[in-house]
């Protein structure tokens, strides 16, 4: 029967696992077939099912924890039995603690050093003093704003990213004690990474800008640094590097000029990083 055979090649049946779970496909082969983005292979050794972003790419919740004890994945900070999936937590305790969270990134990590080797090499500013990056926050937002840019990416399909720079003021003493954000309203840095760019400083919902009322954001970081403004209780800048998607079709925008975007769920990418650094 065609309900029992792979949503691909419509001839072999489909995989059923040792657990008894009936996956799309008949195989791997078969799934990286399917239109669409191209499935993942479950990260746990010999098994030949789908991995799902559910379980950190594991097929199952029970390969994902093999996983952890197998060591080939670093477990959940929260249970220690799953895979880490959003900032260090599976996705169940990912739910169990609603609300946007930092993750201080270590100096000498790989993810530190990329983000500071890119921030550097878009800085252009001729003439200018080049900025030292002291710290680096890694944004986790809520899953139901995750889900909220997934669908928009679906519905924007096909679409592609760009590395975008975002500043405000800054009123707080974000990077001087503990990697938590504020609640004062007119912080235009935690408000807006807070609500994940659906609103800004003062209860904003928009910037204003040229182009009308949506988020501008810059290629250039030292653009995005004009607006960099920083509390006199702390000594640095402070900058959110982003993702923005658009569209396939959409013409690269020249690094000397601000990107618009009409929405937030445009700019909510499931990391976001804050920068600290200093000039």
């Amino acid at each position: 029967n065609t309900h029992r055979s792979s949503q691909q090649c419509g001839q072999k049946p489909k995989f059923i696992d040792p657990e008894g779970t009936c996956h799309q496909y008949c195989s791997r082969g078969c799934a990286s077939t399917a239109p669409g983005p191209n499935p993942v292979a479950c990260v746990l050794h010999g098994c030949r099912a789908t991995g799902k972003s559910a379980f950190a790419n594991f097929c199952s919740k029970e390969h994902g924890r093999q996983g952890v004890q197998l060591g080939q994945v670093q477990a959940c900070d929260s249970c220690h039995e799953l895979p880490r999936a959003s900032g260090g937590f599976c996705m169940a305790c990912d739910h169990k603690f609603p609300g946007t969270r930092l993750n201080e990134l270590a100096v000498d990590g790989t993810d530190f050093k990329d983000l500071r080797t890119q921030f550097l090499s878009e800085w252009n500013c001729p003439g200018g003093s080049r900025p030292k990056v002291e710290k680096v926050y890694q944004v986790v937002v809520p899953w139901d704003l995750r889900v909220r840019h997934e669908f928009y990416r679906l519905l924007l399909h096909p679409t592609k990213e760009i590395r975008v720079f975002h500043s405000a003021l800054c009123i707080c003493d974000l990077g001087t004690k503990n990697a938590i954000l504020c609640e004062w309203k007119s912080c235009g840095i935690c408000r807006a990474v807070k609500s994940c760019f659906h609103e800004f400083a003062f209860g904003k919902k928009f910037n204003d800008g040229r182009f009308g009322r949506g988020i501008y954001s810059y290629r250039n970081p030292t653009l995005a640094d004009m607006y960099a403004a920083s509390a006199t209780t702390t000594p640095y800048r402070v900058m959110v590097a982003c993702d923005a998607t658009v569209g396939s079709s959409f013409e690269q925008v020249p690094a000397e000029e601000s990107l618009f975007l009409p929405i937030a769920d445009a700019i909510v990418p499931a990391y976001n990083n804050i920068i600290m650094y200093t000039l």
